[in-house]
């Protein structure tokens, strides 16, 4: 099944992409700002008595301060890695708080249920560091709110001299927490990445508020300036996505939609399977009568066989696919039937099915 990634202008919209506006860059939370106090209300956990509730911060100890809730899948799936780094890094004065803003009774009825595929409750999993709930919000809104972080869950890394050092997802922060841990984490230089991210959220935040108020032009002309100055890689792939999901709804035909889609393949280029995203996205439109360009079908087939050697193993039949869905509605019918046959050869069982349905197309109109 393809997992089609979807910029879509009702994301922009959302009441969590506005927040990003409420931190004013004067007090926002950012790399090397003073960490928050904290002021938790119920400290469920306490990693079996080995940690106290946490105030101030001491002096060459190193916290994680890291946002959850009992309805977040991501956030109960990042638990077991969760105390796995407090069991690894306990004895190097790290100590983990995973702050709710739930109440306690809610925690307290999760944490008796059992973990699907262990025979051990969420109490059991999560007991090696200190797990709380802060109903009244005010964490969050020191935390989360002032640095514009939206979603959950989100860690921030506390250093040894009580300043933001790392902001993201607990999932990615095994080296940055071991640098910060050894004295070797460089500061500076995430700061200058990590405030960019910030930026582009505020960015965001505006962009939607033109485009509710009917201003696309002037959204895309910040869009444009935005990404003359970016720097980050990915915050520019971001906003080129973007970019190239309005224009395809505005007029695909146009030539600002080529141009755009040019500048989608050439950020994307490298990165096989962001590619084999576009050119689909972009057959998908075509076959569904919203796209009549037969030069963008044609960038589209040129950039997905380009990238078919690219791809890693157990995609590279997908991107076969996606080159035989182009050829076809290029019109192309013979080299769509060569092409979905090889890539049927190295599906896997997983894909075959869907390959399968479309071969049988192929073969039907071609009378073979």
């Amino acid at each position: 099944m393809r997992n089609i990634h979807r910029w879509l202008l009702a994301a922009l919209m959302s009441a969590s992409v506005q927040a990003s506006l409420k931190a004013e860059e004067s007090d926002r939370l950012t790399i090397g700002s003073k960490a928050p106090d904290l002021d938790v209300e119920h400290w469920v956990q306490n990693g079996e008595g080995k940690f106290k509730p946490v105030t101030k911060y001491e002096d060459g100890k190193v916290y994680v301060v890291e946002f959850w809730a009992t309805w977040c899948g991501p956030c109960r799936s990042s638990m077991p890695h969760l105390a796995e780094l407090q069991s690894k890094f306990a004895d190097k004065g790290v100590q983990i708080v995973s702050i709710s803003d739930e109440d306690l009774e809610t925690v307290e009825e999760f944490l008796k249920g059992e973990v699907p595929e262990k025979e051990i409750t969420y109490k059991e999993l999560t007991s090696s560091y200190c797990l709380t709930t802060d109903p009244d919000g005010s964490s969050s809104k020191d935390f989360m709110e002032a640095a514009s972080q939206n979603g959950i869950p989100t860690a921030f890394i506390v250093g040894k001299d009580q300043k933001i050092e790392w902001i993201g997802h607990p999932m990615e922060m095994d080296e940055p927490l071991a640098k910060v841990v050894d004295g070797k984490w460089d500061r500076e230089g995430y700061m200058e990445q990590f405030k960019e991210q910030q930026e582009s959220q505020e960015i965001l935040a505006k962009f939607a508020g033109l485009m509710r108020g009917g201003k696309t032009d002037e959204a895309l002309k910040m869009i444009d300036e935005f990404l003359a100055s970016s720097k980050n890689e990915q915050v520019k792939m971001q906003f080129t996505m973007i970019k190239f999901q309005i224009l395809m709804q505005q007029d695909s035909s146009g030539e600002a939609f080529q141009t755009a889609t040019a500048d989608a393949f050439k950020v994307a280029d490298g990165n096989a399977g962001l590619v084999n995203q576009l050119a689909w996205m972009l057959y998908e439109a075509a076959s569904g009568g919203a796209l009549d360009n037969k030069a963008v079908l044609e960038v589209a087939l040129e950039q997905a066989t380009a990238n078919v050697d690219k791809a890693e193993e157990g995609t590279k039949a997908s991107m076969m696919d996606t080159v035989a869905h182009l050829h076809y509605q290029l019109g192309n019918k013979e080299k769509a039937l060569a092409t979905q046959r090889k890539a049927l050869e190295i599906a896997t069982d997983q894909e075959k099915p869907q390959l399968e349905e479309f071969l049988k197309q192929l073969e039907e109109e071609a009378g073979k």
